[in-house]
């Protein structure tokens, strides 16, 4: 019987100075492979700084690994940096108290201020094997504490390893020469010999008084096919039920997020956001009255005839006589109702360039040519509403501007991972071999990739790159990882059949713990569209599940699956109006006789307007390979299904569509 270990060193320092100043990790290390013929087998070390989500990481890991006993040191006690517990208690299933108690007893006889320490035992069960699990046993910093409390283990140890993986335990007692149903026999020599173990002071360790709560992880229905399954045992069918597409667009809103509100400066950066308030004006504007066109501030009551002309801007009411000089804009001056026009004067008298007198050739009426004080918007009066977006066009950045308004409240644009799948996949910009050489056809150019990427950073989305991912679990997982922890949406293509490289579903089921809640649309194309969340990482609860959209590979059903399922997403993540999620839909007039499929259908088509209304032209070809097929394409018809009454629709029919592109210019 041999048990495998994994040794984890909680320290800032000895994460910042290196291995070579750990010392508890190789006291541990050396303590279990020193005992007489020692079942144990230490398989992974590392060394963590204290950071939860990093701990929990690798205890995580090494568990999915199957190691059957992970040991911490460090990071128990109550120091601000002080984390462990809550690292590794989300992974327990069976907290362990009477290994705790075990601990603790040997602690206390020793020193008080054991009672400060938070020890945590228990047991992490492994998905899908009964019973069989990890033990995870936290322990001091200080090298002599984390040996003392694991020697006060040593005994139940191998006893409680083999309970842990499905033994009955019959092998341990045999070991120790007692009955089935006795006691333990008394420890190892090595350890009876050793003094009485203490919790230690150093790294700080202890137990938190808890039975943590954590049930069993609830059984799944894992539809996707097992990856380690022989290629003749495969999945032949779909375990996937074919969802409508309206069925399948409310799962997509039903588990799709608002974006948190931040507030941001009003510049061009503010554009493509949504506002998350209403915006009323804190002033009114103008401030007070002033003059709409270029002339000269005057009294209504002046009549015509020549005026001294005065240039700079008066705090008090100029003397009969006198007018000043204005730009449009421009708040009048004290005493100051009316503004006559540039073209009803004349210079009589300058002074160097500067106008000395000039004569007015006609009396204004009072008011006239001003602007009345909050004529244009009213201190309170609304300007802009939630759910308003800052277009390119600029009415809204300049209407933020135009109330003096510095900075607004947006929802934070989600930021969207694309990823291509495919061993026969290269970039159009590599020129070189294939780097999976298994691939056994010519290489095909990734063309989602880019179209994707294209699309969003037109419509201002921030975009990671993932690039193009072989057909392996190892790098499907680790993309899939980083998208989650670097984006709120997960962009794929391809991997979503029931090919033996189609790894998406198997990936985002069996390796990342998440949920597939479509794997199939009753939709042409795109029938393999696979809508997915991964939760939240452990450590960060009140984070949104992340959203994963694995499209097709075939380019025209990544694209139409794209504006049907994953735009809609984003707009809503983005924080517009419901009635603005999806995009819309018109009424266009066919010009060509259409075919009907038994699935629904989109199909391609080009939307010119005329004098008559929106017609549709057939992009040709409808094949879901046909890339030129998406060319020029700014519409989508939807299409019902076939039956036995109508397979096709005639030219003149109208249909609806929906508008994935600008509409161009009138055409005769």
């Amino acid at each position: 019987m041999s048990f495998s270990v994994g040794i984890l060193t909680v320290s800032d320092t000895s994460f910042r100075d290196g291995p070579s100043s750990d010392r508890s990790g190789p006291v541990l290390r050396e303590l279990l492979e020193s005992l007489p013929s020692s079942p144990y087998k230490v398989v992974s070390s590392a060394i963590a700084p204290d950071e939860k989500v990093e701990i929990h990481r690798i205890v995580e890991q090494w568990c999915k690994e199957g190691v059957d006993l992970v040991l911490t040191s460090g990071g128990t006690g109550f120091g601000v940096r002080d984390c462990t517990p809550e690292a590794v208690a989300p992974l327990i299933d069976k907290p362990a108290p009477g290994l705790v108690t075990l601990m603790l007893t040997h602690s206390l006889a020793i020193t008080p201020l054991a009672a400060l320490s938070r020890p945590v035992v228990g047991v992490h069960l492994k998905e899908g094997a009964e019973g069989a699990g990890t033990l995870i046993v936290t322990l001091p910093g200080s090298p002599k504490g984390a040996k003392e409390n694991l020697e006060s283990l040593l005994q139940l140890l191998p006893h409680t390893l083999d309970l842990i993986g499905g033994g009955s335990g019959r092998a341990v007692h045999k070991a120790l020469g007692a009955p089935d149903r006795a006691a333990p026999a008394p420890a190892a020599a090595s350890a009876a010999a050793a003094p009485a173990p203490s919790l230690g002071h150093g790294g700080g360790c202890g137990h938190h008084h808890h039975s943590h709560g954590h049930a069993a992880p609830r059984p799944r229905t894992l539809l996707s096919q097992d990856p380690s399954a022989s290629i003749a045992a495969r999945q032949r069918q779909s375990p996937y039920p074919l969802v409508p597409l309206r069925d399948a667009v409310s799962l997509v809103f039903e588990h799709t997020y608002v974006s948190p509100v931040q507030t941001l400066a009003v510049e061009d950066s503010l554009v493509g956001h949504v506002l998350a308030e209403d915006v009323e004006s804190a002033q009114n504007i103008p401030g007070r009255p002033s003059t709409n066109v270029d002339g000269y501030a005057v009294r209504s009551t002046d009549k015509p005839g020549v005026y001294k002309v005065v240039t700079e801007y008066p705090t008090t009411a100029l003397p009969a006589g006198t007018i000043y000089r204005i730009n449009t804009g421009a708040p009048l001056p004290p005493g100051m109702d009316a503004v006559i026009m540039v073209e009803d004067t004349e210079v009589v008298a300058k002074e160097g360039e500067e106008e000395k007198e000039v004569k007015l050739l006609a009396q204004v009426d009072k008011g006239e040519n001003v602007r009345k004080e909050g004529s244009d918007v009213k201190v309170g009066e609304k300007v802009l509403e939630k759910g308003d977006d800052i277009s390119a066009v600029g009415g809204e950045l300049g209407t933020l501007a135009f109330i003096a308004k510095r900075s607004a409240k947006v929802y934070r644009r989600p930021t969207v991972a694309v990823l291509s799948t495919g061993n026969e996949l290269v970039s159009i910009q590599d020129t070189s071999s294939p780097k999976h050489s298994s691939a056994s056809f010519s290489s095909i150019v990734d063309s989602n990739r880019p179209s994707l990427l294209s699309i969003l950073k037109h419509l201002h989305y921030d975009t990671l790159d993932l690039g193009i991912i072989g057909d392996t679990m190892a790098e499907t997982k680790a993309a899939l990882k980083k998208g989650k922890e670097e984006a709120d949406i997960i962009i794929s293509t391809g991997g979503t059949s029931m090919g033996v490289g189609d790894l998406l579903k198997p990936c985002i089921e069996r390796e990342l713990n998440g949920t597939v809640h479509f794997g199939r649309v009753a939709m042409k194309p795109g029938k393999p569209t696979t809508f997915a969340t991964l939760p939240a990482h452990p450590m960060a609860p009140d984070q949104n599940p992340k959203l994963v959209f694995a499209l097709p590979g075939n380019p025209a059903s990544a694209l139409c699956t794209f504006f049907l399922f994953v735009l809609p997403a984003l707009r809503k993540m983005e924080g517009r109006r419901e009635s603005e999620w999806e995009l819309p839909r018109v009424p266009v007039t066919l010009t060509s006789n259409v075919p009907l499929d038994p699935r629904p259908e989109y199909h391609r088509v080009w939307l010119r307007p005329s004098s008559t209304g929106l017609k549709a032209f057939s992009t040709g070809g409808q094949r879901s390979s046909r890339t030129v097929s998406l060319a020029g394409s700014n519409g989508l018809l939807e299409l019902p299904s076939s039956s036995e009454n109508e397979k096709e629709k005639k030219e003149g029919e109208v249909v609806n569509c929906v508008v994935v592109g600008e509409i161009g210019s009138l055409v005769a």
